[in-house]
């Protein structure tokens, strides 16, 4: 199967240091990859090479035409005054329906109106996993995904990745990942 994305030779540079040297990734529709490696290795750079968040020094990137990524990060700078609908919707186009959007409110149980000043950590996280996950991507990022849920969550959010038929990379060290995933670089 052809691939969604796909970078070769990635090589990139923080303050002189070489944080990535000729990294290899393919994923085709479908794929669930976990990346496994000690901190500071770039699993996470890689990543958001693969978003577009950041540009490589050196490499290729391709990505499907009109293939729509979503990324999943660590941590996120969320505006407080903001509501879990307004932080979901603004990953969703506007003229899709809400449908998906309500299932996973009710799956992640989390309230529409509830502010985000007022989250716990595993609910904000329920909450940016509600975000990547309501416009349906055709690439799924996640990057430590299970940082700040409880142990039902990780299940149903296990059971989302087996049951999808997305590219999904996961960062994981949780080693349950490794169960669910095709492959493990």
């Amino acid at each position: 199967m052809l691939p969604v994305l796909f970078l070769k030779n990635i090589s990139i540079t923080f303050g002189g240091k070489p944080m990535l040297e000729k990294a290899n990734l393919s994923v085709s529709k479908g794929d669930r990859v976990c990346l496994v490696g000690k901190n500071g290795s770039g699993k996470s750079t890689l990543l958001k090479v693969a978003a577009g968040i950041l540009e490589p020094d050196k490499g290729y990137k391709y990505v499907h035409p009109g293939a729509k990524i979503c990324y999943l990060n660590q941590e996120y700078n969320y505006n407080k005054q903001d509501t879990v609908l307004d932080f979901i919707l603004k990953e969703v186009p506007f003229n899709e329906s809400r449908e998906k959007v309500n299932i996973l409110l009710n799956n992640l149980s989390l309230k529409e109106n509830e502010k985000l000043s007022s989250l716990s950590g595993g609910e904000a996280r329920r909450c940016a996993i509600a975000r990547v996950l309501a416009p349906n991507p055709d690439i799924l990022l996640l990057d430590e995904p299970t940082n700040h849920l409880d142990l039902l969550v990780i299940e149903w959010l296990e059971k989302e990745i087996l049951n999808s038929n997305k590219a999904i990379i996961v960062i994981s060290h949780d080693s349950n990942y490794y169960d669910v995933a095709d492959r493990i670089i």
